[in-house]
């Protein structure tokens, strides 16, 4: 699918934006100056190949549409033009980043773009074809992780978190890498490869780090993981639109996305409610 290509060219782009912003949720998320509180009967709305736009198409567009607007997609094959078709007014929002990524991208390119509000976004997940809980794989098993060095550093993060390795202390979490394993009780044996390969190689390992894109892409059975991350809200995606738009177009998105209608849908939909949710979400 085009999407794993995308993902892999937006990976230096997204260290950058880790890089500028760190994990804190600094990032503009409406501007209080918006001046624009029009709404527009089309809403055109940039999306990337993948999940998301298949979220927007099956839960939020009746929302839309209810509310008396329409929703029409917008399809880019990179990770660069939506942003830039947004600063230029070409689409009236995007949804494909997330909030740390948009704050390097505002940063480094001065584009006027606030996120208006952040959405249910994939993590990372752990899968075996082998193995029902991560205490039943045996000592020195091989475990799969992405060879990229953000997603790399996050299944690190995901694998000391659910108790399975833990890191050095005076290591940068965000650029952690297999040599700052402080301890691996299991002698576990992390290999590193493609993460499109990760789903693909589970007849041959014990384990991978899967992320949640790419599981996605694999139609593997996300009820079945055996641990998921615990996604921050910094690589949360967020919906965004130009920064006088914060109040208009912005404001009525926002709306749907937390119109009970749609959370409602998305937590009954069999693969979506696996998806890490925002914190504003109702708790059920």
């Amino acid at each position: 699918m085009k999407f794993k290509s995308l993902l892999s060219k937006a990976l230096l782009l997204t260290a950058v934006a880790f890089s500028l912003t760190g994990c804190g949720d600094d990032g503009k998320k409406g501007d209080a100056s918006s001046s624009d509180t029009s709404v527009p009967k089309v809403i055109k709305i940039g999306v990337v190949p993948g999940p998301y736009r298949e979220i927007l198409d099956k839960y939020l567009k009746p929302v839309v549409e209810k509310r008396g607007h329409e929703l029409k997609f917008v399809e880019f094959t990179d990770w660069v033009q939506p942003d830039s078709a947004l600063d230029a007014g070409d689409i009236d929002a995007n949804l494909f980043q997330h909030q740390a990524y948009l704050n390097g991208i505002v940063q480094n390119q001065g584009l006027k773009l606030s996120s208006v509000v952040n959405f249910p976004t994939l993590g990372i997940f752990v899968f075996s074809e082998k193995y029902k809980t991560l205490d039943e794989i045996p000592e020195g098993s091989q475990v799969g992780i992405p060879n990229d060095a953000v997603n790399l550093a996050r299944a690190l993060r995901v694998a000391r978190d659910l108790g399975v390795i833990t890191l050095k202390s005076d290591k940068d979490e965000q650029k952690a890498s297999i040599a700052d394993i402080d301890k691996n009780p299991k002698d576990l044996k992390f290999v590193a490869m493609e993460a499109a390969q990760l789903p693909r190689s589970l007849d041959s390992i014990a384990a991978a780090f899967v992320p949640g894109n790419y599981a996605y892409a694999a139609k593997l059975d996300f009820e079945h993981a055996l641990g998921a991350e615990n996604v921050l809200e910094p690589i949360k995606l967020v919906i965004a639109v130009q920064d006088h738009r914060v109040n208009g177009v912005g404001k009525f998105l926002k709306d749907c996305v937390e119109d009970l209608q749609f959370i409602k849908g998305v937590d009954s939909d069999p693969v979506f409610k696996n998806f890490a949710k925002p914190a504003w979400w109702p708790k059920n």
